[in-house]
């Protein structure tokens, strides 16, 4: 996600534009739009339009891919995590803000993709938790990704709605534990990191709060082959912000990490497991699939969203099933 390859590749979707801060007009600098109140959003995760026919075509291929994965005894959630500007949208620019068709993108992206697997409405367990803790931000103002709160809001959703769905065995292990709450520092924001050398000191580094782990009943990025729940995703995913974590201590069960950053994209991401030898010592029971709200619009071919790990739907679905077998 914190690439600056792939940013470049979005940047497309959006028109440039100067770099004066105006509330009047959007200021777009090096894909980092300018918010108020110190809040940088990415210029890719375009507010303002939704190709919803795209989005259906999207949604198809990752049905298929959910039934494969169904077909070979594996229960699949999908963790769609909503796009920074649809939490914050007061902080937009006023010529950068959600249009009528994106406005459902979230919820017609969600019903798409719960015909074949669990999706958890994030959105709305977000939007509760901003409304109930509004001293608590769910997304770094200066970055793309969420703060351990956000996450652990989505982790505990997506918790709930599989002990409610899925239907686990009892694990021999537990969960983790965690110690009490630590301030962590996010030094680099990823977006501040766009703008001018000059620019960059308005956006200090950001500190929130975070739940260290005492003790280890979890995987660790798939170091431990008993786990029978796996969450494969991208770089909200990583250690730091504690989603997996959050998942192995609610479910009170190990769960193990694999995740990449945001330019591998959904598709190859999930391949990259699934062909990985801790997949073939013991596959999971359950596995949650991590998607940002806007992915399902981008096929696995387009190479101008994924780079080199674009490949053909036909091809995505077919190492899916073979890997799965």
């Amino acid at each position: 996600m914190n690439k600056i390859g792939r940013r470049a590749a979005l940047a497309g979707l959006v028109a440039a534009s100067t770099m004066s801060v105006t509330r009047a007009r959007a200021a777009v600098v090096n894909s980092a739009v300018i918010g108020s109140d110190g809040w940088l959003f990415p210029a890719w995760d375009d507010v303002r339009r939704f190709d919803a026919a795209r989005m259906r075509q999207g949604a198809a291929l990752i049905q298929q891919a959910a039934g494969i994965l169904k077909a070979g005894g594996i229960d699949l959630a999908i963790a769609l995590t909503p796009i920074k500007a649809r939490l914050y949208p007061e902080f937009l620019p006023n010529d950068f803000r959600p249009g009528p068709d994106a406005e459902k993108r979230y919820g017609q992206t969600m019903q798409e993709l719960a015909k074949s697997a669990l999706v958890p409405d994030l959105a709305a367990a977000m939007a509760a938790a901003k409304k109930a803790y509004p001293q608590q931000l769910l997304y770094i103002k200066a970055d793309t990704h969420w703060t351990a709160f956000g996450a652990e809001v989505c982790a505990l959703e997506v918790a709930k709605a599989m002990q409610g769905k899925f239907r686990l065995p009892a694990s021999t292990r537990p969960g983790v534990q965690f110690g009490q709450p630590q301030l962590f520092t996010q030094e680099q924001n990823d977006l501040a990191e766009l703008l001018p050398a000059a620019q960059q000191e308005a956006y200090p580094p950001q500190q929130f709060w975070v739940r260290p782990v005492v003790s280890a009943g979890q995987a660790s990025l798939l170091d431990d082959d008993t786990a029978d729940v796996v969450v494969v995703g991208n770089s909200y995913m990583q250690p730091k912000y504690g989603f997996a974590n959050v998942l192995s201590h609610t479910l009170n069960r190990p769960v193990a990490l694999s995740w990449k950053i945001h330019r591998y994209g959904p598709y190859k991401t999930l391949l990259t497991y699934l062909q990985s030898e801790p997949f073939r010592r013991q596959r999971p029971k359950a596995l949650v699939w991590t998607f940002r709200e806007t992915d399902p619009e981008f096929m696995p071919d387009q190479a101008g969203i994924w780079g080199t790990n674009a490949m053909p739907p036909r091809q995505f679905l077919d190492d899916v099933k073979k890997a799965v077998g």
